[in-house]
């Protein structure tokens, strides 16, 4: 919306015609892969304050200008409780395998991430709302959202967290000064041997050899998982750069087109050559 007013105006930046703009809310989605096309925008500086609600209820907001981390709600009618995140707790379709150990709120670790589960006065009960979390401040009870349980690529045990892809996807906007609002991942098997295969959504001019390198040299070392993988059966990383709008009119043909729509940042290979011959077409 806001480049759709600045294309319509003319304008450089969205400050030229809302001059008195200093405050952006965000919420339903993770922020961060979106928060340097949305600085791009701007024409002085804009605080955002992030927030944490779902339609099961409002799980979380930020309540301090220096952190961004978010406190959870717990005096409003939802009780959580956290399951650590460890693959051998997850089924492929990011549901909970039986009895697996759940922790309360006075039993969480700072940097550990957990997938949080809630009951509520309206009637859930141990509902997985599938997000995996990660306490920053265990007293405040402030935490980051870190993923999806089902947007987790074990292929090959990479062990790959949606956070450890927008960390490296932010890593590839600073190396190479651009901005990647969009992007999806999928294990491919080739013959016998697995390559991630990105396609990554940006309208700026990129090298996708030298993204997939630098896509690679960060996971490595960024996760020993992935680091093991790519010695073993992960043979390498493949990337694909197409215009943002393409993951856009994906959403829109499978139905789910919205402002707080999650874009699926990982595809098993039967959805993933679904999605290669929509971008093909």
């Amino acid at each position: 919306m806001l480049q759709k007013v600045i294309e319509h105006h003319n304008l450089t930046n969205i400050h030229e015609i809302w001059p008195n703009l200093q405050v952006y809310t965000s919420g339903g989605v993770a922020f961060g892969p979106y928060e340097k096309s949305f600085r791009e925008l701007m024409g002085k500086p804009v605080t955002v304050i992030d927030t944490y609600l779902a339609s099961e209820g409002f799980m979380a907001f930020q309540t301090r200008p220096e952190t961004s981390s978010m406190q959870l709600v717990t005096d409003n009618g939802i009780y959580f409780e956290f399951v650590p995140f460890k693959p051998e707790y997850i089924n492929e379709d990011g549901s909970l395998k039986k009895n697996v150990p759940s922790v309360t709120l006075s039993e969480v670790e700072v940097d550990k991430e957990y997938i949080l589960i809630i009951s509520t006065v309206a009637g859930l009960w141990r509902y997985l709302i599938g997000d995996t979390i990660k306490f920053t401040n265990v007293e405040k009870a402030e935490i980051i959202i870190t993923g999806r349980t089902k947007f987790f690529l074990n292929t090959v045990g990479s062990q790959l967290s949606v956070n450890k892809m927008n960390d490296a996807i932010q890593h590839v906007e600073e190396l190479f000064g651009v901005s990647i609002p969009e992007f999806t991942i999928c294990a491919k098997r080739y013959g016998s041997d697995f390559y991630h295969c990105w396609y990554l959504g940006s309208e700026d001019e990129l090298d996708h050899l030298k993204v997939a390198e630098a896509l690679d040299e960060f996971l490595k070392e960024a996760n020993k998982n992935y680091k093991v993988a790519r010695s073993k059966a992960l043979k390498g990383v493949k990337a694909n750069i197409i215009e943002p709008a393409v993951f856009y009119n994906w959403n829109e043909k499978n139905k789910k087109k919205g402002d707080q729509v999650k874009m699926e940042r990982v595809m098993d290979e039967e959805k993933f050559n679904e999605w290669e011959k929509f971008v093909s077409g």
